[in-house]
């Protein structure tokens, strides 16, 4: 808990540069909260660490992501058994009829199906946490990838690969995506009602990309999963997954092979947005497939 108290108080400061921060945070703490062993005592003491114009963008995404990686009415036990109400962990004034009724089932009969004794943390549920079980930015990566645009202090690619190997094991499940995530965090310029991609950020900063997945068939699959995630995640941008994999085709970062393999070969687990992406990025497929059919008689001409 003493982790998140600390990020939580510094989320102000970081939220002007990195504009899903909130999300970000909301994913861990909503597995924290939905964890074997519920945390949901400790959510008052964690929202009152927020600021209360973010309080209640806080708190949806933290029961959101809980019920995704739990379920809805594991939720709503949990939350019957802590006793709370909404008034307990926000300002009368702050409570519109919108959000209220938005979250009237956590208040809701839960029938006759028992009740999971609530605790303090635990080991196991704080390392559900730790565990990855959602790909997401680093925020201190975010940072850094960002540096390129600060004078006087840009961050040289070797320090970013430094920072990636200290802080982050190439044996978790989602070492790849959470690499690319933060660095397409890093690339997003967040103006309202657009978000457009930094294409100076971008590019500048491929080179640690290409080190870190170096042409790995698996890794390279990720990115484009990474990409699927975040354009996702930010409702499809018009013409931003076109663009993203535009850019990563053009620096060699990801071959045609591996983004056929994904338009193909979908992974069934990972749907959340994959047709709309598909969609969006048609032009690009179908400029893949000329330039391969272009190469493949090229090479027929020269045989005979």
């Amino acid at each position: 808990m003493d982790g998140s108290v600390l990020v939580l108080l510094d989320l102000p400061d970081f939220s002007e540069d990195i504009p899903l921060i909130w999300q970000y945070i909301g994913e861990i703490l909503g597995a924290f909260i939905g964890g074997p062993t519920s945390n949901m005592l400790c959510l008052k003491s964690l929202l009152q660490l927020v600021p209360d114009e973010k309080c209640k963008q806080l708190f949806q995404y933290i029961i959101r992501y809980a019920v995704e990686l739990s379920s809805k009415s594991r939720i709503q036990r949990f939350w019957q058994s802590s006793g709370f109400s909404l008034n307990d962990l926000f300002k009368s004034d702050s409570l519109d009829s919108s959000f209220i009724n938005e979250y009237s089932w956590l208040s809701e009969t839960t029938g006759s199906e028992p009740t999971t004794p609530l605790s303090t943390p635990t080991p196991t549920t704080t390392s559900l946490v730790k565990e990855n079980l959602v790909p997401r930015a680093d925020v201190q990566l975010i940072k850094l990838f960002k540096s390129v645009n600060d004078q006087g202090t840009m961050v040289t690619d070797t320090e970013i690969i430094t920072y990636i190997q200290t802080h982050m094991s190439s044996k978790d499940k989602f070492y790849i995506r959470n690499i690319v995530l933060s660095y397409l965090e890093a690339c997003l310029i967040n103006r309202e009602p657009q978000k457009k991609i930094q294409e100076d950020i971008a590019k500048n900063r491929m080179t640690v990309l290409k080190k870190i997945i170096e042409h790995k068939p698996d890794a390279e699959i990720q990115a484009v999963y990474a990409i699927q995630n975040f354009v996702n995640k930010l409702e499809h941008p018009p013409k931003m997954a076109q663009l993203l994999f535009d850019i990563f085709y053009d620096e060699e970062c990801v071959s045609e092979d591996a983004f056929f393999e994904w338009l193909r070969h979908p992974d069934q687990s990972e749907t959340e947005g994959h047709s709309v992406v598909e969609i969006s990025t048609k032009d690009f497929f179908t400029w893949l497939e000329q330039a391969e059919t272009e190469i493949e008689e090229g090479e027929e001409e020269e045989e005979s």
